[in-house]
């Protein structure tokens, strides 16, 4: 066998960090299934395929673990988030867009996982303390980017930022009743959402509003 045509030699930095995503991945997996409290060390290690002492070289104590797998998920929904902001084209409505990606965020295993824990962090100062400003962070960077997809469709700044507070706040709730009764008729009040949201004026960017804002400045 030629030595081109061998793999290439795996080091134990990138091995290292193999097992990390894997613990981080079997904990998201296991809390959005199970729960926080039933979601067991011994059992993210099995799912992991890596054993206990590794996993304690990795994350020293369960809340360890259960921080990066927080912080991972907010940073990848993150991502995803701004690139389905920046996908819109002139030709889809902004506004669909955005209610389809706060919709996959909240249905999804990663805000299970979020949920759980944002539970547990109210009579957990140290989770808490972790949490909040992973969730900042993620909404922040969510806002700012689906704020400039707005806005380059010609929306205002005041109404961009109320209908996607709204727009949060019910499919956030809806996201979360489903668990409970199933997601049959999601897909339909989901429709009725963004019907209602479309029909919403923007009075901040009517031609009245323009003329006072072209008058103050």
């Amino acid at each position: 066998m030629s030595t081109s045509s061998r793999r290439p030699r795996i080091s134990q930095e990138q091995r290292s960090e193999a097992m990390r995503e894997r613990l981080i991945q079997a904990a998201v997996h296991c809390i959005a299934e199970k729960g926080y409290v039933h979601a067991t060390s011994a059992e993210i290690s099995a799912r992991a395929g890596v054993s206990s002492g590794a996993r304690v070289h990795h994350f020293k104590a369960m809340t360890d673990l259960v921080i990066a797998a927080v912080d991972a998920t907010y940073e990848r929904a993150a991502q995803a988030s701004l690139a389905a902001a920046a996908a819109v084209s002139g030709k889809q409505s902004v506004m669909e867009a955005f209610i389809g990606d706060t919709y996959a965020f909240y249905s999804g295993p990663a805000y299970l996982l979020q949920h759980e824990v944002i539970n547990a962090a109210r009579t957990s100062e140290v989770l808490m303390a972790a949490v909040r400003p992973a969730a900042n962070r993620y909404r922040a960077a969510v806002n700012a980017a689906w704020l400039g997809a707005f806005l380059s469709a010609g929306h205002s700044r005041a109404w961009t930022e109320a209908a996607m507070e709204l727009s949060v706040v019910l499919v956030r709730g809806l996201a979360l009743g489903s668990f409970l009764r199933g997601r049959e008729r999601d897909d339909e009040i989901l429709r009725l959402w963004k019907d209602v949201m479309n029909r919403l004026p923007d009075e901040g960017n009517s031609p009245s509003a323009h003329r006072k804002r072209a008058a103050r400045s």
